[in-house]
């Protein structure tokens, strides 16, 4: 079974590394898209209603758990990862 999954990370070489690694030692996940901030992480959760979100801790403007109540819904697994 496929593992439907987003990055949430402001920094690029993060959401990068983050994504290599995965495809290397995890290929039962796939990553639907990655985010750059909390807002344009709601819209892509409403969109792809992903099975897990990995979400960055610190990020300007928000930090990674308040999108927690910010979503309709959390359907979905989190692993928060930070720097």
């Amino acid at each position: 079974m496929k593992i439907k999954a987003i990055i949430v990370d402001d920094e690029k070489s993060a959401r990068n590394v983050l994504s290599s690694l995965i495809a290397l030692y995890y290929p039962q996940v796939e990553v639907l898209t990655t985010c750059t901030n909390v807002p344009e992480a709601i819209l892509a959760i409403e969109k792809h209603q992903p099975n897990l979100v990995f979400l960055d801790v610190q990020m300007p403007e928000y930090q990674g758990y308040e999108l927690l109540n910010m979503v309709a819904e959390v359907n979905f697994e989190v692993i928060f990862v930070t720097a």
